[in-house]
C-alpha cells in the first residue's frame, strides 16, 4: 500500500500514538517506525507534527476515504504494523490492543480482516 506525503504522515501519527502507549519511544521502536513508514512512503516523519496533534480514529478512517483509499486494506495494513510496532519491545499489552483495535475498526475492518492479518490480537476480538 502506498500513501502519498500527508495521508503517510497521518498513518505514522496514528503508529505513534500505539507506540507511546506504553510510555516512552525507544531508539529501537523509532527505527522500526521508520522501516514501516517508508514501506508505504518515502516521508520523514514529523514527530513534532504528532506530538502537536492527536491523530483519532475517525480522523484516520474520514481523511483515508476522502482521498479515496480503500479503509479496508488501510487498517488490514494498520493492525500488522501496529502489531509489529507494540511488539518492538517484547510486549503487545491490552492497552495497545485496544488502541490499535480501535483505529482498524474505524477504517471497517471486521474481526476476520484483523485476524487474517495478525493472530496476535485474537484474544481482545471475541
Amino acid at each position: 500500500m502506498k500513501l502519498n506525503d500527508s495521508l503517510a504522515q497521518l498513518y505514522a501519527q496514528a503508529l505513534i500514538e500505539v507506540a507511546r502507549i506504553d510510555g516512552e519511544i525507544t531508539p529501537e521502536e523509532g527505527a522500526l517506525l521508520r522501516t514501516l513508514i517508508a514501506q508505504h512512503s518515502s516521508i520523514d516523519i514529523d514527530y513534532e507534527q504528532s506530538f502537536f496533534h492527536k491523530v483519532t480514529t475517525d480522523e484516520l478512517a474520514s481523511t483515508m476515504k476522502a482521498a479515496g483509499i480503500d479503509a479496508r486494506e488501510v487498517g488490514r495494513t494498520f493492525a500488522g504494523d501496529a502489531v509489529r510496532l507494540a511488539l518492538g519491545d517484547g510486549d503487545l499489552n491490552s492497552a495497545e490492543a485496544q488502541a490499535i483495535l480501535r483505529y482498524v475498526r474505524a477504517l471497517g475492518c471486521s474481526n476476520d480482516d484483523i485476524s487474517q492479518v495478525t493472530r496476535e490480537l485474537d484474544e481482545w476480538l471475541y
